[in-house]
């Protein structure tokens, strides 16, 4: 009696193990001893130096599902005329990702960008606080847009979204070998 219900276990597992690998993603880099890397920056011009400042971080595709990603407070300013003095700006910005699939050449996602450009701006976090304002004399900037869209990303191709007083964001995936090494290339720059 115990025989037949071992042997169907075995079955079982066999068959469970048949479907999963059946039922993977086609487009899947997994097929090939790949894993996907996410490259992603949000830009913008030093209000002091005038030169490109940022953050760009890398990650693992599979741990972005329902992953946000918060950037570090910046400051931003906008010089619309000599006439008068520059207005500044606290950009507090984040990037979430709610959904990813692969398909024939990269990898698609559901993306959402908030970019906030106000006098004052706080980040308060589980072990982490912080906050940066502009003194109440200065002319402030407001500025605040949000988006969500879906995004098909080729691999090693970088997709630009332009946001208002220089601000910049850009994402790319690219495939790396069963070592780490990169396969594609994305073209975002270390800040």
């Amino acid at each position: 009696m115990n025989r037949p219900l071992c042997l169907s276990l075995m079955s079982l597992t066999l068959l469970s193990g048949c479907s999963l690998s059946l039922l993977r993603n086609p487009n899947d880099p997994a097929r090939d001893k790949q894993t996907v890397s996410v490259v992603n920056a949000i830009t913008w011009t030093n209000p002091m130096s005038g030169k490109p400042d940022g953050v760009r971080t890398a990650w693992p595709l599979v741990r972005l599902a329902n992953h946000e990603e918060i950037f570090p407070l910046a400051q931003v300013k906008h010089c619309p005329d000599a006439a008068v003095p520059c207005a500044w700006g606290v950009l507090s910005a984040a990037r979430t990702v709610t959904r990813y699939d692969y398909v024939p050449g990269g990898v698609a996602l559901d993306l959402g960008l908030s970019v906030d450009v106000h006098r004052r701006q706080q980040d308060r976090r589980r072990n982490f606080h912080t906050s940066m304002a502009i003194p109440s004399d200065v002319p402030a900037l407001t500025y605040r847009k949000a988006l969500q869209q879906g995004v098909a990303l080729p691999y090693g191709k970088v997709y630009r979204v332009d946001f208002d007083y220089g601000i910049r964001f850009e994402i790319c995936a690219q495939r790396l070998d069963q070592n780490g090494r990169a396969l594609d290339t994305c073209d975002i720059p270390y800040i």
